[in-house]
């Protein structure tokens, strides 16, 4: 979780190989200046969070109910209440365009944070949290899945939509220092 800024300062210090932050349909604050210098340093990212810490994956009718007693989310902005409920909304385009590929809500996630690399030069790691073999699988398979432009036009503005901060307390996060 670093500014474009300090990750040249750091790469002045001592070579980066690969910078964290969360980056996703739903996270695109990184896009400001981390991935330009990322990307002109020859740094490697690696997108936490590139499913939206598993609501782009559509499991989530609602997440406010859906999710388990003692699970981290709960504690989201986005996983609350009308958040929750807006936010559920926006993975419309994301399931049409799954269906149109055969392909599920996670993979084209997936597929669209390896085509909006690709699109700044960068190469990446997504780290999508999988804990099954079959989601693995399922994961691996994304890289086979190439959006089209009117695809990628229809995600664009989901990130722009979505309610409710990452975290309870944005003061720690990289988006805090750009503003």
């Amino acid at each position: 979780e670093v500014t474009g800024p300090e990750l040249r300062e750091a790469h002045a210090v001592h070579p980066i190989a690969a910078l964290q932050s969360e980056w996703s349909l739903f996270s695109r604050d990184v896009e400001r200046s981390a991935v330009g210098a990322a990307a002109e340093l020859g740094v490697t990212f690696v997108p936490y969070s590139p499913l939206g810490r598993g609501f782009l994956t559509g499991a989530f009718a609602d997440a406010s109910r859906d999710l388990a007693d003692g699970d981290f989310r709960v504690h989201q902005p986005r996983f609350t209440g009308e958040n929750a409920r807006r936010n559920a909304a926006l993975l419309e385009p994301v399931r049409a365009i799954a269906a149109a590929h055969g392909a599920t809500p996670a993979q084209i996630a997936l597929a669209w944070v390896q085509q909006r690399s690709a699109v700044h030069g960068l190469t990446v790691v997504p780290i999508p949290g999988t804990r099954k073999r079959a989601r693995l699988e399922e994961n691996a398979a994304a890289t086979r899945i190439t959006l089209t432009d009117a695809e990628l036009a229809a995600l664009e503005p989901i990130a722009a939509q979505v309610a409710g901060d990452r975290y309870p307390d944005m003061r720690f996060t990289s988006l805090a220092r750009e503003v």
